[in-house]
């Protein structure tokens, strides 16, 4: 499969992803760091991303990315207000082997509303809308809200990827899930 270009919007009943625009950069920021000890919890990036100018990197790089193939990545937006809720993207993209992993957070706020699943519910139809045979999600094995959308969604637990990661000092287990192509 040749590389294809994401959207740079994608659209749900409640929710809007956006590719990040540099003009974003300090509210996101913002957002993250009045999140940050919540956050750090589960996503060793937030210790990285300590200034504006380390989001303006990222959003960069992630332009890049979204612009040539290697990842795509989303602000998710309340489709209503127009407020920030978090990130949603896909990396660790296999296009010869038709694969591809969806990532995501959302600030405390929005968490536990549904939001998040129906972002990755529409991020997914993209994703086999544009040829991927499957879609994986992972996370930490101790992140169960996390762990909670996939199994809505129906995806497969393929396995649990045992200390597999350093999360905070200590080795933790990571849980895989996927999900193909609907028949």
């Amino acid at each position: 499969m040749d590389k294809r270009p994401f959207p740079d919007q994608i659209e749900a009943e409640r929710v809007v992803l956006r590719k990040h625009e540099l003009s974003f950069a300090e509210t996101m920021f913002a957002c993250i760091d009045q999140d940050r000890e919540r956050l750090r919890v589960f996503l060793p990036w937030v210790d990285a991303s300590k200034t504006l100018d380390d989001t303006l990197t990222y959003i960069k790089k992630s332009r890049e990315e979204h612009d040539s193939g290697a990842g795509a990545a989303f602000g998710m937006y309340d489709r209503v207000t127009g407020v920030y809720m978090g990130n949603i993207g896909v990396h660790a993209i296999l296009w010869d082997q038709e694969c591809c992993e969806l990532g995501y957070w959302v600030l405390r706020d929005y968490e536990g509303k549904g939001y998040v699943t129906e972002a990755v519910e529409a991020l997914e139809r993209a994703c086999f809308s544009l040829g991927f045979h499957r879609v994986e999600i992972r996370c930490s094995s101790l992140n169960e809200r996390s762990a909670a959308i996939p199994r809505r969604l129906g995806y497969h637990l393929d396995g649990t990827l045992r200390e597999n990661s350093i999360e905070h000092g200590r080795y933790r287990d990571t849980l895989v899930f996927g999900k193909l192509t609907p028949a």
